[in-house]
């Protein structure tokens, strides 16, 4: 079955909507960039209620979506989910990671640039602890939300443990440890959060889930993505690519480990990137994005995260 929150869900008792102060490229991190042969900074856009607050508030962390060969970090759907949540009290960061150049795409590299992408995830999530005074941020809610490729960065930061780092990332000695990233007070914080979003995401294996791994998630997905298949199959549909775990094998590894802190919402009808009128162009439909954003609230709001 289809999950699909209706729009208009919150309207009893829904704060009202807050105008929203951005503040643009903040870095956050500095990071050996291996298609470029240097240190790069990493910055994000912080979004917060004009209205200051005595108490801290929660964070959402998103991370775009793109094949890790494009994005940024104001595609039209990052700046809406900041939007959103920044409106009803939420602080939003949504953050630039490491991209390859479209020329080297490969297996090995897709590999590789996501396991980047997931240490740049964790520097962002250990700079916000280090610095959660100056941000007035609850360390105890923070929540990462990414869709596709950024997806993938959030499950893999989440779940990979050092010893089931892909063979690929050792091929760039460059790389060090995945938690091992990030400005100097970054360094001292253990990357945790309070639950993670993936929307339309996968792993490379489930055998990385581990049954002390519970950090709650929310997975939403389409049933006729093509592109990171809802079951398993190549990223793409490409024999030769990764092979893709999507959010139906994440959910049943979740269930056979006894995990209750995870839900799936699978959306049969839908394909990849679905709140996208047109996956090449980023424009959104409001109603299916409206959907999503319900869906990733009402989580939230269940872990704790209600501002």
């Amino acid at each position: 079955m289809a999950t699909v929150i209706p729009t208009g869900l919150y309207a009893q008792n829904e704060p009202a909507v807050q105008k929203v102060k951005v503040v643009r490229g903040i870095p956050y991190c500095q990071i050996y960039y291996p298609d470029r042969d240097k240190m790069e900074k990493l910055c994000f856009d912080f979004y917060t209620p004009e209205t200051p607050s005595d108490v801290a508030r929660p964070l959402v962390i998103t991370v775009f979506g793109g094949g890790f060969t494009l994005g940024s970090r104001d595609y039209e759907d990052m700046v809406a989910w900041c939007n959103r949540f920044a409106e009803v009290g939420y602080a939003a960061a949504s953050i630039d990671y490491r991209l390859m150049k479209a020329a080297k795409f490969s297996s090995k590299s897709l590999i590789r640039t996501g396991y980047m992408a997931a240490q740049d995830v964790s520097a962002a999530v250990r700079f916000f602890k280090a610095n959660c005074k100056q941000y007035n941020i609850d360390t105890n809610r923070i929540f990462l939300l990414g869709q596709s490729a950024g997806a993938v960065a959030i499950l893999h930061a989440l779940y990979m443990d050092e010893n089931e780092r892909p063979k690929e990332t050792f091929e760039e000695p460059m790389l060090s440890p995945l938690h091992s990233t990030g400005t100097p007070e970054a360094l001292n914080e253990k990357f945790s959060v309070a639950g993670v979003v993936s929307l339309w995401g996968c792993i490379f294996s489930p055998d990385m889930i581990d049954a002390d791994e519970n950090t709650p998630v929310c997975l939403i997905h389409g049933g006729k993505d093509k592109i990171l298949p809802v079951d398993s199959g190549f990223a793409f549909s490409i024999p030769g690519l990764p092979y893709a775990y999507g959010s139906q094998v994440i959910a049943d590894r979740l269930k056979k480990l006894g995990t209750s802190s995870f839900e799936f919402h699978l959306l049969e009808q839908e394909s990849h990137a679905f709140y996208f009128k047109y996956l090449c162009i980023y424009q959104l439909d409001a109603l299916k994005f409206d959907n999503c954003f319900q869906i990733a609230r009402e989580f939230m709001r269940r872990k704790g995260g209600e501002p």
